[in-house]
């Protein structure tokens, strides 16, 4: 059976193109009768003919890729969001680094806006934590898709833009990716809301007419999506890799070091490269480094290449996600290399989906459901299963299907019943297998089973108010709706066009290769643009020579029981309270989270001796978090420790310096401070 996907119309979702495709086309028309044909302008039509071309190329997406990505995005955001959890406290609320009323006194960047700076207490912060929950499942699922695209982009740029001490370059993409992705339409595809919008288009109450699959799609969402975001994405993402690339001029990119020095920064190695990286031997450290430079080249080629498109994308891809699933196995470098693995997804074809299609659609799990026409319930799971048979290998028949009003014919034309019968109708359906088998394990599918048998001896149909409706087909969208439609893709093409304006001035004043040369004005509009939610375009990452030093801060903190402690080593592996270590020499990873790592590193620079004062008050409510009141701290001194990455063809850091930042004494815990040791003797040369 052919799949409905490969029916799509050449129509676009453009005022241009749809007046294109229903007015005569003045070329074609049929001359007089007796008059020459007038001839064609082969400037016009090659001229046509490569518009045509460029469109389909840079200006395009095919609407299944798009509903993948928002997948792919709402899992993203969610996995986050989980794992900012362990630190979302100390992060956002009062009861953390850097208090709310800290942030509005004493803003850490020029025209930076978050709406975190609303939330105070540590019940308020958890409270926006579920309800960033709730926005990007409903994202993931695709319910009013537009509306959490537009919230997400609000909650994600707030949060990344809160505490700017922990900012990185991988929070940047994440802010460019929701923002960008904003534009597009996410939700025609694969969402509850097309869902909903079909069954709402089209009731049917037959057999006949659940296998009609005519109307299951408008030719709206099988057509290709046409917008300049496309050219604009190609244009983002082949910025990225070559402006990266380009600012690498140190020496040990060029001889193929950069890596060894890389992978011994214990403050953003993992703990399994830090176990790993004393055997890894040279030859294999070049290998790494000149892929990492030929990858960073060779993108912006593969993305904006017109030769051999289909093929060119497909190998931006796979450069994309093997660069960055590398550096997520390696570095914690927060949400960095996953939100550039989820911008790759973008860049599937139509051609990549018909090849999906082709391999995962197995003819052999092609089922018939029999179901009970006078069972509202069981119609209503039917006319579900439809919308979710996109490889069309679902067939209904009208039949006796016992008290719940459903079964599945199998192959060997056995009628199965509850959990097996629900266990193969799934397994129809794309990506069926991953979630079928939960029906045929013995537990769940006991469990679902006894449900069943419990909806049986009750009329569930009628607990829920379900009722059966004739069969009823909507009209289109007026001419209103759809002259409100063409205004809405003028608008939205515009502000793509202002947007895109705004990251370009940015980057002309932000890049070294662009500001070292020529210092771009930047109008007080654009900059707002691009400050207001931190869509920045510095792409200088590792440049111009690696990480060649490796540093963190350390607290020698006194408790009220004489005990040195460091009230940061709960944040670290083991996670517990433990004394001050000044080892950095032997340190195998810091086990630290991007974050903490981050913040560290920026609270011994002096331009942030303004937000100390949170960090000691943060550690004065030290016995809050580990519940022992003996750990209430009187005083301590905080230090830089620093030491230098191992040189070539060596495995060990050296260099080791201890530099003390300052020390601090709680004023909420009389004590006298003992004098500091006198320095230590130099030797006598």
């Amino acid at each position: 059976m052919k799949n409905r996907d490969d029916e799509a119309p050449e129509a676009v979702d453009n005022p241009a193109a749809e007046e294109a495709a229903s007015a005569p086309d003045a070329a074609a028309a049929v001359p007089p009768d007796g008059a020459a044909p007038a001839p064609r302008s082969s400037v016009g039509q090659a001229l046509r003919e490569w518009g045509a071309m460029l469109r389909d190329y840079y200006l395009t997406f095919d609407r299944r890729v798009l509903g993948f990505t928002r997948l792919m995005l709402g899992f993203y955001l969610i996995m986050d969001l989980c794992h900012r959890g362990a630190w979302w406290q100390e992060m956002y609320s009062t009861e953390g680094i850097l208090p709310n009323n800290v942030n509005l006194f004493r803003p850490q960047a020029w025209g930076a806006f978050t709406i975190f700076n609303s939330f105070s207490s540590p019940f308020e912060c958890q409270v926006l934590w579920a309800f960033m929950l709730v926005v990007f499942t409903c994202l993931f699922l695709g319910y009013k898709t537009k509306l959490m695209q537009l919230l997400s982009v609000v909650l994600v740029t707030g949060m990344n833009g809160r505490v700017l001490l922990v900012e990185n370059g991988g929070y940047v993409v994440q802010n460019l990716l929701l923002m960008w992705t904003c534009f597009l339409p996410l939700g025609d595809r694969f969402s509850l809301d097309a869902m909903l919008a079909s069954m709402k288009r089209r009731r049917e109450a037959s057999a006949d007419e659940l296998n009609d699959r005519s109307n299951v799609l408008t030719p709206h969402q099988l057509s290709p999506h046409v917008t300049v975001m496309g050219f604009v994405l190609m244009i983002q993402l082949a910025a990225i890799y070559f402006f990266n690339v380009i600012h690498k001029t140190g020496v040990n990119w060029k001889n193929g070091t950069a890596v060894h020095y890389v992978i011994y920064v214990d403050r953003m190695a993992t703990p399994m490269v830090a176990l790993l990286r004393d055997h890894i031997p040279n030859w294999m450290i070049l290998v790494m480094t000149r892929c990492a430079m030929a990858f960073e080249a060779g993108i912006p080629v593969a993305l904006l290449s017109p030769l051999g498109r289909v093929w060119a994308r497909r190998l931006a891809i796979f450069m994309i996600n093997a660069l960055h699933i590398a550096f997520g196995f390696t570095f914690c470098l927060g949400p960095f290399a996953w939100a550039c693995c989820i911008f790759s997804t973008l860049l599937f074809s139509a051609e990549d989906w018909e090849l999906f299609n082709e391999t995962m659609r197995r003819p052999h799990r092609a089922r018939t459901i029999i179901f009970d026409v006078k069972s509202p319930g069981a119609m209503l799971v039917c006319r579900i299963l439809k919308r979710l048979d996109h490889f069309e290998l679902l067939t209904f028949q009208e039949g006796k299907a016992g008290p719940l009003g459903i079964a599945v014919a199998g192959a060997n034309g056995k009628l199965v019943k509850r959990g097996a019968a629900f266990a193969q109708a799934l397994a129809a359906l794309p990506l069926g297998p991953l979630y079928a088998w939960m029906f045929r394990a013995p537990i769940l599918g006991g469990i679902f089973d006894a449900i069943c048998a419990s909806i049986e001896k009750r009329s569930a149909s009628a607990d829920l108010g379900l009722t059966l409706r004739p069969s009823f087909t909507a009209d289109g969208p007026s001419p209103l709706r759809r002259g409100g439609r063409k205004a809405l893709v003028v608008v939205r093409e515009l502000l793509t066009v202002v947007m895109f304006a705004g990251a370009v001035n940015q980057a002309m004043v932000e890049l070294w290769v662009i500001n070292r040369r020529w210092k771009a004005p930047q109008p007080e509009a654009l900059r707002v643009l691009a400050h207001k939610a931190r869509y920045l375009q510095g792409w200088f990452m590792f440049s111009p020579n690696p990480v060649m030093d490796d540093g963190t801060v350390v607290v020698d903190a006194i408790t009220v029981d004489g005990r040195h402690v460091d009230p940061f080593s709960i944040h670290s592996r083991p996670w517990t309270l433990r004394e001050p270590d000044f080892d950095l020499i032997h340190a195998k990873s810091l086990w630290l989270t991007q974050a903490w790592g981050d913040y560290f590193n920026r609270i011994h620079l002096p331009g942030n001796t303004a937000y100390r004062d949170s960090m000691k008050e943060y550690m004065y409510k030290l016995p809050q978090r580990t519940g022992n009141p003996n750990d209430a701290i009187v005083s301590g001194d905080v230090y830089w420790i620093v030491d230098q990455n191992p040189r070539w063809n060596e495995k060990e850091s050296y260099k080791l310096e201890k530099n003390k930042l300052f020390s601090f004494d709680n004023p909420n815990i009389p004590h006298t401070r003992a004098p500091d040791p006198p320095p230590a003797p130099t030797g006598i040369n």
